[in-house]
């Protein structure tokens, strides 16, 4: 049975094969490149202390950000991978059997169902998983330096695309995939529910699943720096930031179109005879979005401060490895009722 999978499927493993191939050939000579280029500037920013704006002044030129994982172009084609394994390595395989009725012939013979869909499944997905897994990690070490410049691996596109989940998300793809050709029979419908499963998987997990694998941790910060912007910098450096709200010490949260009376600021025409009312600095004064100016020093005076809900960037491999955990449980799904539509369903 082994050799005879092999005989069926040598094409696509051969290319799954080449493919590995030649993105290494890609990845690891331009991941170098990029390492060398961050380390050099790294080493020499100290002597016009620039170090600190190496994020903005590091740019990738050329085709080599147009093929770097961190480009838009790189996260793209890494991101439709569970998508198109899902669709052509997933779905094809019990519902090319059922319209050629190749199954009918392995199934006549000495060969049980059972036997034939778990040879046929281990294959695959072990393919899949190292076909996957070597291109995730490739471009998890090719981003190394993009990574340490950006610090933002727990972005939705980069935890996606980095790590060790990312392998879990295409055996789920190709496991839904498998279980939706062998119910469906028909290549183009079971196409068109797999791609939208895969896509509704991914939503669902990124936005409402993903945030509560582990409780966020808050911090409270008392800086005048208050208003736009200022929120991202009050959690420590590559943290993931759900929210941040400006909070008085009763919890009350801070209202750009109703702040508190006593720190609006009022100015009137220097030739009437009404008071200016200016308790601080000019660069200490804000009003967002035309509203009343606002003295930020008076806010913190009044308690107003910074709440932040963030996860630390130290457990990134906590979270990779427990939606690993979870997209393989999710798997067992599909691949059981795979073998409930193999073993139970005529032929």
């Amino acid at each position: 049975m082994n050799w005879l999978v092999w005989k069926q499927h040598r094409k696509l493993f051969v290319t799954f094969a080449g493919i590995m191939v030649l993105y290494a050939a890609l990845a690891i000579p331009m991941g170098l490149h990029a390492w060398h280029m961050y380390q050099h500037a790294l080493a020499t920013c100290g002597r016009a202390d620039s170090c600190s704006q190496l994020s903005h002044n590091l740019v990738w030129t050329g085709w080599t950000s147009t093929i770097d994982p961190n480009s838009g172009h790189g996260i793209g084609l890494l991101l439709l991978l569970p998508f198109l394994l899902g669709v052509f390595v997933g779905v094809p395989l019990i519902t090319r059997e059922y319209n050629e009725k190749t199954n009918l012939l392995v199934w006549t013979r000495s060969i049980s169902r059972r036997k034939w869909l778990t040879t046929k499944l281990v294959w695959i997905l072990a393919a899949t998983a190292l076909f996957a897994g070597t291109l995730t990690v490739l471009a998890t070490w090719w981003s190394r330096a993009g990574n340490a410049l950006y610090l933002n691996r727990f972005e939705l596109q980069m935890f996606d695309t980095q790590g060790i989940a990312p392998i879990g998300f295409a055996v789920l793809a190709v496991s839904i995939g498998i279980a939706l050709g062998a119910w469906l029979k028909r290549i183009m419908a079971a196409i068109g529910l797999t791609f939208v499963l895969v896509l509704a998987v991914q939503i669902v997990i990124d936005n409402h699943l993903r945030p509560y694998y582990m409780k966020p941790l808050t911090q409270d910060t008392v800086t005048s720096q208050l208003g736009p912007g200022g929120d991202t910098e009050q959690a420590p450096k590559g943290a993931w930031i759900f929210s941040s709200k400006i909070e008085n010490n009763a919890g009350q949260t801070l209202s750009w179109t109703n702040p508190p009376a006593r720190c609006v600021v009022t100015r009137t025409d220097s030739s009437s005879n009404s008071r200016t009312n200016l308790t601080s600095a000019t660069d200490q004064i804000l009003s967002i979005n035309g509203g009343s100016e606002v003295d930020t020093n008076c806010l913190v005076s009044a308690g107003y401060h910074y709440v932040t809900k963030y996860q630390p960037a130290y457990r990134y491999w906590d979270f990779q490895r427990i939606e690993l955990g979870l997209y393989l449980a999710l798997s067992a799904v599909p691949i059981g009722a795979t073998y409930w539509l193999i073993l139970r369903r005529d032929a």
